[in-house]
């Protein structure tokens, strides 16, 4: 073994896949930075040197030139198998190295925990509960035992399951850190540092724990429920420690990520919006903040919202609005009608609002979902997340009490970007998903997720914010001119509409799999393993498809949205109503298809376009649509240019350049602008021939 013999080397990896050239999960290892932190503090005179690690390449490299005495992987969804798979290779180069596991994917119920170990021979040792100390106990027995597996094992090892003397055995989950500053901070550690690669994003906990319930969610379980915070005043030099290290190394990164389960729940989280608003100001970062906001307290999380000048969205994530549904997964919601009230303050704010809905949870029906689907739409959502139910190991949904009550149908699929080769060895990370119960067939399963793609497509990001609202003033509802883009999805024939349609239908029935091997063995065809990597299968199919219709297809989803509009404000009697109307109809759709940066390569979103008018249509919607047009009528036609902010075009410049222009890549991106950075600016211009482009 190479490497000093006096020193104990430990490698601690909370991996992220990069095979795909986009890396999978994309926030800095946050929780093995802590593991370091506290090692170097409490063992800092027995010579253990820790190293840490997000990339698999990196860390193969690493155990291939300087194996370890001991290796701890995290285990949660996305890494699972990418951790089995290094537990195996260290045992490879260091026999009789010790190989841990710890993190949250793994069951509730005891029993499982002890079978999940007995089924990989390659754990020697999994922590259970909080690893910040726990693994820092561990790596002192470890060296108590003179470096020995076996006598380490033979020993009383905390919150923990092991084998001792050839059976294994559980030793009860501690309870969880209350005193969180006693955790040294990574950040201010530097232990960091070499993660600002312009590919992670920095990523933040102000607090830990949640007081609800859900069922669905790991942090659901009584394990959680107490809530105690980092200090404010850490926080805040760990939050100008990131911003200034992310201006100085790689600042292309414009986002950042809270660990919170509820961020903006509590009065803190006012201040510590305001400090990330002083970094905005100072360091132009962040631009996009990825967090949960709390469901309670709506008034304090527009205050965090306005205090970060956009980067962050009000999430109100409701998952269900069926009464038993909410009953059955110990979840409670805001009524309805506040959530509309709610709706009405953060619009009249110019703020922007966000919302979750789940597929699958126990008693939904087709006909429950989407009722709670489009009464979002109607009370004023701007944008919705539906998931699909994941049978998360750790949550109450997982476990067997649970599935055989509501007699779930669950399939595995392929989780996207999470796969790779790795010393010659294909590894795949595998997701378990509830496709059916007893309340929803196979059938209505699929039929739901066409109206996601239709919520995705054209509701989400308001691409088409002005054209609802036009149809508003018709009085045609939102969900009922939604619900007429799916029908008019569904009336085409072919074409690129048609075909992004089928597409989507044949790979959400295509990627489910009845087992985990099915799905593993699938993709390890070399055949299917190409077409994953060109992102034709297994990658985020919301995502793809509305990267897809955002830039590759968007004149033909925006015509398909202005012409089905058109149908529907002429059958409401429009033309009756004002003059010219199909002149103004044609300005209207120029005007909307043109605000929206869209195309095939950077050159082509970037660059300004310009269309011939008859109306000053933007004067014309700021009025809200009068029916007297003759005011907004030009004497002469007139090119308007429209062009991207110096702003938002920096910001998709430096998104692309962190995900690429690719279809693999622009899955990631589209959830990572902001809304405004692809809307273009409109103004009139005296000569059409000023501009690179022009749509008639």
């Amino acid at each position: 073994m190479n490497g000093s013999i006096s020193k104990t080397i430990v490698y601690a990896a909370d991996l992220r896949h990069n095979y795909s050239g986009v890396v999978s999960v994309d926030a800095m290892p946050l929780g093995v930075g802590y593991i370091k932190a506290v090692i170097d503090k409490v063992l800092a005179d027995r010579n253990v040197e820790v190293r840490i690690f997000a990339y698999p390449d990196v860390l193969l490299r690493a155990i291939e030139s300087q194996p370890p005495h001991i290796l701890m992987v995290g285990n949660y969804m996305w890494n699972e198998s990418l951790g089995h798979f290094f537990l195996r290779k260290v045992k490879q180069y260091n026999p009789s190295a010790l190989a841990v596991m710890g993190g949250p994917n793994i069951s509730k119920e005891a029993e499982r925990q002890i079978e999940y170990v007995a089924a990989h021979p390659e754990i020697d040792l999994y922590i259970h509960g909080e690893a910040d100390f726990t693994a820092c106990e561990i790596v002192e027995a470890y060296l108590n035992a003179e470096r020995s597996v076996p006598r380490l094992l033979a020993g009383e090892l905390p919150s923990s399951v092991y084998r001792r003397n050839g059976e294994l055995y559980r030793s009860s989950t501690r309870p969880r850190l209350h005193e969180l500053d006693d955790i040294v901070s990574p950040y201010l550690a530097g232990v960091m540092d070499e993660f600002f690669d312009g590919r992670l994003a920095p990523m933040i906990e102000t607090n830990r724990g949640c007081p609800f319930k859900c069922k669905f969610c790991v942090q659901g379980t009584e394990f959680y429920n107490k809530i105690s915070h980092f200090d404010l005043e850490r926080l805040r030099a760990e939050i100008e420690y990131i911003a200034r290290t992310n201006h100085e190394r790689c600042p292309e990164m414009g986002t950042l990520r809270i660990a919170d389960p509820n961020f903006g729940m509590y009065s803190r989280d006012v201040d510590i919006s305001e400090t990330i608003g002083h970094m905005q100001k100072r360091y132009g970062w962040p631009t996009f903040i990825d967090a949960t906001t709390g469901k309670n307290k709506p008034e304090r999380i527009i205050e965090c919202l306005e205090k970060v000048n956009g980067a962050l969205v009000l999430y109100q994530a409701v998952q269900s609005l069926d009464d038993e549904v909410l009953r059955n997964i110990d979840r409670s919601n805001i009524k309805l009608e506040a959530y509309q009230k709610i709706m009405v303050h953060v619009r009249g704010r110019g703020l922007r609002s966000n919302s979750d809905l789940i597929l699958g949870l126990p008693g939904e029906s087709k006909a429950s979902h989407l009722r709670g689907l489009y009464q979002l739409i109607d009370a004023g959502t701007d944008q919705a997340h539906c998931f699909q139910a994941m049978v998360l190991k750790g949550s109450d949904l997982e476990t067997l009490e649970v599935r055989e009550r509501y007699k779930f149908l669950t399939r595995f699929r392929v989780l996207p970007k999470n796969y790779g080769i790795y010393a010659g060895e294909k590894v795949f990370d595998i997701e378990e998903i509830i496709v059916g119960s007893d309340t929803l067939p196979f059938d209505d399963y699929v039929e739901c997720r066409k109206h996601h793609l239709t919520f995705s497509v054209f509701w989400n990001d308001s691409w088409f914010r002005d054209v609802v609202a036009f149809a508003a003033e018709l009085d045609i509802k939102p969900s009922t001119w939604l619900q007429a883009m799916l029908d008019a999805m569904e009336a085409q024939k072919t074409g690129p509409v048609r075909e992004l349609l089928d597409g989507f239908v044949g790979e959400t029935v295509g990627e489910l799999f009845e087992t985990r091997d099915g799905c593993e063995a699938f993709y390890a065809h070399p055949d299917n393993f190409e077409r994953l990597g060109r992102a034709e299968i297994g990658d985020n199919l919301m995502y793809k498809y509305r990267a897809k219709a955002s830039f590759f297809t968007w004149h033909d989803i925006c015509a398909l949205a202005l012409d089905t509009t058109r149908r529907m404000a002429l059958a409401a009697g429009a033309a009756e109503r004002y003059a010219d109307f199909e002149q103004l109809w044609q300005d209207f759709h120029a005007y909307v298809e043109c605000k929206h940066a869209a195309g095939t390569s950077v050159d082509e979103v970037l660059r300004p376009v310009s269309a011939t008018l008859h109306f000053d249509i933007p004067r014309w919607i700021a009025d809200d649509f009068p029916r007297e047009t003759g005011a907004y009528r030009c004497a002469k036609p007139r090119v308007m240019n429209f062009r991207l902010s110096e702003e938002g075009s920096r910001e998709l410049e430096s998104a692309f350049r962190v995900w690429s222009s690719e279809l693999t890549g622009l899955t990631k991106l589209v959830t990572r602008i902001r809304v405004t950075s692809q809307i273009r600016s409109a103004e009139f211009v005296a000569a059409p021939e000023q501009e690179s482009a022009t749509v008639a």
